[in-house]
């Protein structure tokens, strides 16, 4: 075996893996025909070089493709030449080797490749070397799918356009820029895929014809090129094998066809066929016994046969079995991985159950031949583990050209002679030697040749036998099958018996039958005819078979007409020439090498052939596979009779002459069939050739017959099935597409047919030229109608879902029965109170439900929102069937009003980012028909905003948390959502709106049950822009002295809060730099005053820089509405490089780690715009591992490998778990050198540490508490206390934690507490919990743990905090007025639990006011103090003094004398309910001065009830009706009341009306529900309200100008002076000026049309008259504008105020001075001067 082969258990022998062991480099690489190399990289490069060494015997395979997406560089074996495929992007380039040599003759090839910008070079052996140049500009290589070797696996590309053939052979020492990419044959996932290769040029390559195969696994296989049957298969091999089962042969065929044979048990299977419809045979006797057997299959139309060792088993084919049409290649020994999933499902026993992954033979194969054509490792395409030579033949060492006498009945001759010694055993023994040599006979075909004694040798000792060699007998006992032995014998012998001395003297001849057969053979037996004994072998016992090898010779091709030589056609017309016309028959010959060739001229006054692939062209040639495929006709074009003179050749000899006559006929037709259909409305009739046909006169020609339509049908169409199956209306169809039935007519017409309306459509026939008259086609269409038996209205009841049953809707069709499955109602409008369903699913228009689904209850109406009364839905439909539609039908739906079901309104609500709005009626409310008193329950509060209730003076309460309304706070718009300002667009809120209300349930009748309803409300928020931009890159930016820098967001960016904003639309504008300038990157003498931060972000921007070492510029930055500003700070330096993160690194012990810019980056002031421009240089590698980038070792990477994750640190597995390399990072010419630490860890690190104690800290409140071992303790396997370390992840909130240091005290403060401890730090008691906030009983921190490599997080620490006061908590309580309470241990409660059992004593430090504390036991006795033991016996009380006051409260301390410990002091409020025992008191009764006819408020200052055991609503007041007007509230001034409460004059609801005498009033009595005020009488004066205009001047305005309107122009007053400045006085515009407007000033400078303006607006100066009709006035013109005053009650009749607008009058902003004024021109200068100007 060569180093590197394949080992039949798959292994390698001891020494190759030692050779491997010391030099893996020396070995090459094999690749099996099925095998390639992966590499997944990506790069890009302008130089590429490739070197390779190959050796192979095949002339076609892939032995390197480079890919990307368009480039690519692929070099490949092509016909045993070498072809070179480059693309840059701009057009492949192509080189190939010399001709003068091929590479596939299993010599080692060198192939190098070179690349340098647009210059390629293949050099091939050193000494053969080719160039080109690559087009284009851009002469990079781009690398996107990366490196394959020996084949292209799954890739798929555009240009591998056709099917790669996968490399077979040997390939080593491929370097592609540099690196080796066969050094490793590891897979990688990701990175390497490694198929079917193994290390070593295997010597199967090398294997001659005759060595047999070894096939040593259970997915061995060798496969080969398709087997060519034809006419019959015949298949010959020998094998050797032990095993029992194991697929031998197997080969797909088109159309499910396939052979395959099988060892079963030990015996030979059989299979042809398909895989349902097969025909199996099996062999009498078993191959299994590690013996060579020869195996023959033969297969033919008619029978299946099997031959083993002689033994031949046959059977005959049914007639549907067929020779397969094979596809594919051929398999032996078994099958691969894509094959075998086909090969499963055939459920053949060797490769089926555990089997079907494997499933191969296993054993040796040799003599392998296919229809005689001999395979074997020369000629296979893939092998899978297998061998050269039968490992294990040993043991067979006899030749097979020697015939021996052991076991086997049948030997094969030989080809070649052997020579043998001479036998020299002693006359009497039998001897089993060699005694027989055969030679082939060579016989050339058709002839014959003598069977001499060279071709049956012998050896035997005549005379120590005693036999002459006439005495040696030949009987032949099975005749050659393609000839027979002529024999010259002596008349006595026995027939086919011949002798020794015969065979000498030339008697015996061999004559061929002619056949195409390459080999024949004759079986025979030996025997001796003497008296003596003879040996067995010279007795006719043993049968031999001798081959004759037949020489092929040419015979001449012979050319028939079967169907006679007379030939048919149309005048004017082409027909085809058909193979059965015209017979080539040639035996020896494939038929597409035969031609036939047109004797002599064709006359063209006839007609001529040709090629249907090149149409129109006249040929005097053509091949039988033309003539085959049906390519070759003759086109008629003038005379009637012609001859053609035909004759065929294979190339070397021709065939006989014959002359085929030519007739041509005029065409002649008749239309045979026009009878017309029958079809159902709706539904499709075919026309077929018995209801519409033609003849013509064409014999065996295809005349294209087309009905062309003339008139539609009225009511369908004629339609064709195209070849994809859809039908389509057409106007012409052809008599061929009836034929096929693809032509119908098709009934659309779905309305109702009230009469019996015929149908037809006319056409005419066209055939070539010829046309003929118009014709008609009846068509005769059943009409079909419907007939709608129920159509009951549907009645809602209390539900609101109910089915639609065939007792209210039915329909039947009339006259043919239908499925009711297929009668369907298509809804042309939907209801509009509920919605359709079917199956529980909404119905759309235009949806559609059957009657099946009527009968079937999936039909369903469902009410939406439940009316008000009783009331009627519908919806339109119409029936329609495959057949027609009916007309549109209503269906009507009868309503029934529910009092009981919810309405509920649910719309949400729309508001504006941190605004808020009113939630109304409109927008949540639910009611049912007698019900509006529903109550709400939030369940889910706002996530975004909070609900408010608002009070009447319109301000929200303080009420964050609100959990219940009521409609009622709904309908007196009370109800409103505020939005949090957050940058949100959605908030909701959950809620249940129900009948019950405070605690009670409300319904609307007596012992009906409660409703409720589910609400999600949803609120959509519209954002608005107000947040300003923040930054969030706040640093110096670094630029080299006079150099440029780009800036970039890593120097400054800002973020804008507002979520729908892009930070990239951000506007900067700067302004002056002291040290510098901004320009654009690309042209630099752009300065830049305004940038994007889109331009920061794609580094658009440059810093150039001038001046100063340090400088700060003002940058403003606005998203467009908000501005901010800030400074830029700028340092300029000498060019440096820094570091700016150098981490470290920790690996796990014996891996890789890749190094980020997380580890290692580094920063430079220096105008680097690449990563890749900053490089680290290893200049002391690290000890104990490598560095690799892209998986290759290396000493260099840049900033852009950091980036990218590339860069791999990977350990040796070495016990040394520190190792460090030092570096140079350079920058240009700037280089800083540095050292990077790298830590390993065990795999057992992984596991994260345990936590074993985790216990409660108690402290007494403001002092420390160590934290020990017993509270907290953390471990790991392979982890020391000190490197167990805490870091605090949550710090205490009312502590802090601090650590003891021997030499410093204690480190950590409550503002500088200490972070991190180990648990070493705990075993030693360093670290201590100290407590510091006051107040408080409980606290907790939480810790992170790690071992350096796992982190466990959250560990929960909780401390119980003893404080240093008693912790009293005390409880209000309510006691009826007069009454008592008993201070139970609910009002005076010590709950923490370390103050349990204590007996402390409670001391009054501020008694009650309206009441005492004492003892039951000591009735009157005031207490000060008393102990915890008589609370807890209910002793103690407290005793009201029953005065009116409501409250009363009293404080109290606990004190405790054994621990010196006392409680804060505690007030206990007592609320006092009080008992109505108190009369009201009239405490204000004044005289109310109003206006005549006005309305007044009456407030406290003029009627004023108390009560000190009532509150102001319970007052209620009863009046008599006043004498001069009437008593009314706000909101109803004009309903009359005679009772109200003192509530509704504090809420300032209650007015008098005057209407009247100017003197008048009431009387009226108080009362609080039990008690009275005595009777009073409260009286009303009024006087009358007087308006007056008290100035009304006018306005003089300059033209196109506006002036304003002061109170010196226009004021009216009222007689009202007391009450001047609350009193409004309205001025209301009735006519608005002509020529001008009057406009109000805003306090934002903006103006605004105004048609009602106040006597105040005119006083602060607010009202404008301004001149707009420029246009319309002359030198001088009047305006005015008339309005009414009114202050009610007082009123004025129209006033009117003039304005004066002339050029004479001083324009108020500016001078001016007429200079001329003629009849016909007016000229105006008009100027603008200072104040002291004048012109």
């Amino acid at each position: 075996m060569a180093p590197g082969c394949r080992s039949p258990g798959g292994g390698l022998p001891g020494a190759l893996l030692l050779l491997l062991a010391l030099s893996l480099r020396a070995l090459a690489v094999s690749f099996y025909g099925d095998s390639y190399v992966e590499l997944n990289i990506a790069e890009s490069s302008t130089r590429t070089s490739l070197q390779l060494r190959f050796r192979t015997s095949k002339p076609h395979g892939l032995l390197f493709l480079a890919a990307g997406k368009e480039d690519h560089c692929l070099v490949e074996l092509h016909s045993g030449y070498l072809k070179l495929r480059m693309n840059f992007g701009a057009g492949e380039r192509v080189l190939r080797s010399q001709r003068s040599s091929r590479l596939n003759d299993l010599a080692w090839h060198l192939v190098e490749l070179y690349h340098e910008n647009d210059n390629v070079t293949l050099v091939i052996d050193k000494h053969y070397r080719t160039s080109t140049k690559m087009p284009g500009i851009l002469y990079q290589l781009n690398i996107e799918h990366g490196l394959y070797i020996g084949g292209s696996g799954t890739l798929d590309v555009p240009y591998l356009d056709r099917a790669l053939t996968n490399f077979r052979g040997c390939i080593d020492d491929v370097l592609f820029n540099q690196h080796e990419i066969l050094m490793s044959l590891r897979p990688y996932p990701g990175f390497r895929n490694v198929h079917e290769v193994s290390l070593g040029c295997s010597d199967e390559f090398f294997a001659s014809e005759d060595e047999p195969i070894s096939l040593f696994s259970s997915k061995s296989y060798v496969s080969f090129q398709l087997w060519n049957v034809q006419g019959e298969g015949h298949l010959e091999c020998a094998i050797r094998t032990s095993a029992q089962r194991g697929l031998l042969l197997y080969h797909s065929g088109r159309a499910g066809d396939f052979i395959a044979m099988e060892i079963e048990d030990g015996q030979i299977k059989a299979h042809i066929g398909k895989s349902k419809s097969r025909m199996q045979l099996s062999s009498l006797k078993s191959v299994s016994d590690n013996k060579w057997h020869s195996i023959e299959l033969k297969f033919t139309t008619q029978y299946l046969q099997l031959m083993i060792d002689g033994e031949m088993v046959k059977t005959s084919l049914p007639s549907h079995i067929k020779i397969p049409l094979l596809k594919g290649p051929l398999f032996v020994g078994g099958v691969d991985d894509s094959t075998r999933a086909e090969v499963i499902k055939l459920e053949l026993t060797s490769v089926s159950g555990k089997y079907a992954r494997g499933g191969s033979f296993k054993g040796c194969l040799r003599d392998l031949k296919a229809n005689s054509e001999k395979r074997s490792l020369k000629n296979v395409l893939v092998t899978k583990d297998v061998s050269a030579g039968c490992k294990t033949e040993n043991s067979f060492k006899t030749h097979s050209s020697v015939v021996t006498t052991e076991k086997t009945p049948l030997v094969t001759a030989a080809t070649t002679s052997v020579n043998f010694p001479e036998i020299s055993k002693p006359q009497g023994k039998e001897d089993s030697g060699h005694f027989l040599v055969l030679n082939n006979l060579i016989v050339p075909e058709g002839g014959q040749a003598p069977l001499e004694s060279k071709h049956i040798k012998v050896n035997l000792e005549f005379k120590k036998l005693g036999v002459r060699q006439s005495q040696i007998f030949f009987k032949i006992k099975e005749q050659p099958s393609h000839g027979y032995l002529k024999l010259g014998v002596e008349p006595e012998q026995d027939k086919g018996t011949f002798t020794m001395l015969d065979l000498w003297q030339g008697r015996v001849v061999y004559v061929h039958d002619g056949s195409e057969d390459t080999y024949d053979n004759f079986t025979f037996s030996i025997s001796a005819s003497s008296k003596k004994d003879m040996p067995s072998y010279l007795q006719g016992n043993e049968q031999y078979v001798f081959r004759i090898a037949i020489t092929p010779t040419n015979d001449a091709p012979e050319l028939m007409l079967p169907e006679g030589n007379l030939f048919f056609l149309l005048e004017n017309s082409k027909k085809l020439l058909t193979a059965d016309l015209i017979k080539v028959s040639d035996q020896d010959t494939e038929s597409a090498d035969l031609s036939l060739s047109v004797l002599g001229n064709l006359n063209t006054e006839a007609g001529f052939l040709e090629n249907s692939k090149n149409p129109e062209r006249a040929i005097t040639t053509f091949s039988n596979e033309d003539l085959k495929e049906g390519n070759i006709f003759f086109v008629h074009t003038g005379v009637k009779n012609s001859r053609i003179v035909l004759r065929a050749s294979d190339g070397e000899k021709v065939s006989n002459t014959v002359v085929l006559r030519v007739m041509a006929v005029p065409l002649d037709y008749k239309v045979v069939n026009n009878t017309g259909i029958k079809v159902l409305q709706g539904n499709a009739a075919l026309i077929t050739l018995s209801h519409l046909a033609v003849e013509t006169n064409a014999i065996q020609q295809e005349m294209e017959i087309r009905y062309e339509i003339t008139e539609s049908p009225q009511f369908g169409e004629i339609q064709r099935q195209h070849s994809s199956g859809e039908w389509k209306q057409v106007n012409t169809f052809s008599q061929r597409s009836i034929e096929r039935s693809r032509v119908r007519y098709y009934s659309i017409f779905k309305a109702l047919q009230l009469e019996n309306v015929t149908e037809h459509f006319k056409f005419k026939v066209r055939i070539g030229n010829k046309i003929s008259d118009e014709l008609m086609f009846p068509v005769t269409v059943k009409w079909l109608r419907y007939n709608l038996l129920k159509r009951v209205p549907l009645e809602i009841g209390k539900t609101k879902k109910k089915c639609l049953t065939s007792d209210n809707l039915f329909a039947v069709m009339v006259d043919i029965e239908i499925p009711e499955n297929e009668l369907n109602y298509k809804l042309l409008s939907l209801p509009k109170k509920g919605q359709m369903l079917l199956n529980n699913q909404a119905l759309k228009k235009n949806s559609t439900f059957s009657q099946k689904s009527i009968i079937d209850h999936e039909v369903e109406y469902e009410l939406i929102d439940r009316p008000h009364e009783n009331t009627q839905d519908s919806f339109r439909f119409l029936i329609f069937t495959k057949y027609l539609e009916s007309n549109v039908c209503d269906f009507k739906i009868n309503i029934k009003a529910d009092l009981t079901s919810i309405i509920l309104t649910n719309n949400g609500l729309t508001i504006t980012e941190g605004e808020g709005m009113l939630i109304t009626k409109s927008r949540l409310f639910a009611e049912t028909l007698d019900n509006k008193a529903f109550q709400y329950t939030v369940t889910k509060s706002p996530q975004h905003g909070k609900l408010k209730l608002i009070n009447f003076s319109d301000s929200p309460e303080s009420n964050d948390n609100l959990i219940t309304f009521s409609n009622q706070d709904i309908m007196g718009e009370r109800l409103m959502y505020v939005h949090d300002d957050t940058e949100t667009r959605y908030d909701e809120f959950l809620l249940i709106a129900s009948t019950k209300e405070s605690g009670e349930w409300v319904s609307s009748a007596a012992g009906t049950e409660p409703l409720s309803a589910e609400i999600r409300f949803n609120i959509s928020v519209e954002l608005k822009n107000d947040e300003k931009p923040v930054r969030v890159v706040d640093k110096v930016f670094h630029v080299v002295k006079n150099g440029q820098h780009l800036l970039t967001l890593a120097d400054l960016c800002y973020h804008d809060p507002d979520s729908d904003f892009d930070d990239g639309q951000l506007l900067y504008t700067r302004r002056g730099i002291p040290n510098g300038d901004l320009t654009l990157v690309n042209d630099t003498t752009h300065r830049l005053y305004q940038f994007k931060q889109e331009d920061l972000e794609q580094k658009r921007v440059l810093f150039i820089h001038s001046g100063a070492d340090y400088g700060r510029f003002v940058l403003f930055v606005t998203d467009g509405k908000h501005y901010t500003s800030s400074l830029l700070e700028v340092s300029a330096s000498d060019p440096y490089v820094r570091l700016a993160n150098n981490t470290g690194l920790l690996v796990q012990k014996g891996k890789e780690k890749t190094i980020t810019t997380t580890n290692l980056s580094a920063i430079t002031n220096q105008d680097i715009r690449r990563d890749h421009e900053i490089i680290y240089e290893i200049f002391l590698s690290p000890k104990h591992g490598r560095i690799y980038v892209k998986n290759l070792a290396t000493d260099s990477f840049t900033q852009l490998d950091l980036k990218r994750g590339h860069v791999i640190y990977r350990h040796d597995d070495s016990n040394n778990l520190f190792d460090t390399f030092n570096f140079t990072v350079y920058a240009k010419d700037i280089h800083q050198d540095a050292r990077m630490h790298v830590r390993m860890y065990l795999e057992s690190h992984q596991r994260p540490p345990n936590i074993v104690h985790n216990n409660n800290l108690l402290v007494e409140e403001g002092k420390p508490v160590k934290i020990s071992k017993g509270k907290l303790q953390v471990v790991h396997e392979n982890s020391s206390p000190s490197e167990i370390v805490f870091t605090l992840r949550a710090p205490p909130v009312h502590g802090y934690i601090r650590k003891f240091a021997s030499e410093e005290g204690y480190l950590g403060a409550e503002q500088k507490p200490v972070l991190t401890f180990t648990q070493q730090d705990i075993d030693d008691g360093n670290i201590q919990y100290v407590q510091t906030v006051s107040d408080q009983l409980q606290d907790h921190f939480s810790l992170d743990v790690t071992n350096g490599i796992r982190v466990v997080s959250g560990i929960e620490i909780s401390v119980d905090v003893i404080p240093k006061l008693i912790p009293l908590e005390v409880q209000n309580f309510t006691v009826i007025e007069g009454g008592s309470k008993a201070l139970v241990e609910d009002y005076l409660k010590i709950s923490n639990q370390h103050f349990t059992g204590l007996n402390c004593e409670f001391i009054l430090v501020e008694p009650p006011k309206n009441g005492h504390v004492g003892n039951f036991r000591f009735p009157g006795v005031k207490l000060t103090k008393f102990t915890k033991k008589q609370v807890e016996q209910e002793l103690i009380y407290y005793i009201h003094d029953d005065s009116e006051g409501l409250t009363d409260n009293f404080t109290v301390i606990a004190n405790n004398t054994e621990l010196w410990k006392q409680s804060l002091p505690q007030t206990i409020f007592v609320t006092v309910t009080s008992v109505n025992d108190e009369a009201p008191v009239i405490s204000t009764n004044k005289i109310l001065r109003v206006w005549v006819g006005s309305v007044t408020e009456i407030t406290v200052d003029d009627l004023c009830a108390e009560d000190k055991d009532s509150s102001a609503s319970e007052l209620v007041y009863s009046i008599t009706q006043p004498s001069n007007g009437h008593l009314a509230l706000k909101s109803s001034p004009n309903k009359s009341i005679l009772n109200f409460t003192q509530a509704h004059i504090m809420e300032g609801q209650l007015v008098f009306v005057h209407n009247g005498a100017m003197s008048g009033g009431f009387n009226f009595q108080v009362t609080d529900g039990l008690n009275f005020a005595p009777r009073q009488i409260f009286s009303i004066t009024a006087r009358t309200l007087v308006i007056s205009l008290e100035i009304n001047k006018g306005l003089g305005v300059f033209p196109g100008s506006r002036k304003l309107i002061s109170a010196h122009d226009l004021k009216a007053v009222t007689n009202d002076v007391a009450n001047i400045g609350n009193r409004t006085i309205t001025f209301t515009i009735v006519r608005a000026p002509k020529l001008g407007r009057l406009i109000r000033t805003d306090s934002d400078k903006t103006t605004q049309d105004i048609s009602t303006f106040t006597q105040s607006m005119v006083d602060e100066g607010l009202i404008i008259y301004e001149h707009t009709h420029n246009e319309a006035v002359g030198w001088s013109a009047e305006d005015s504008f008339t309005f009414t005053v009114s202050s009610p009650p007082a009123a004025l009749d129209l006033q009117v105020f003039h304005v004066a607008i002339s050029y004479e009058i001083n324009r108020h902003d500016q001078s001016s001075r007429l200079l001329a004024n003629t009849d016909f021109q007016v000229v105006i200068f008009t100027f603008q001067y200072r104040e002291s100007s004048d012109l």
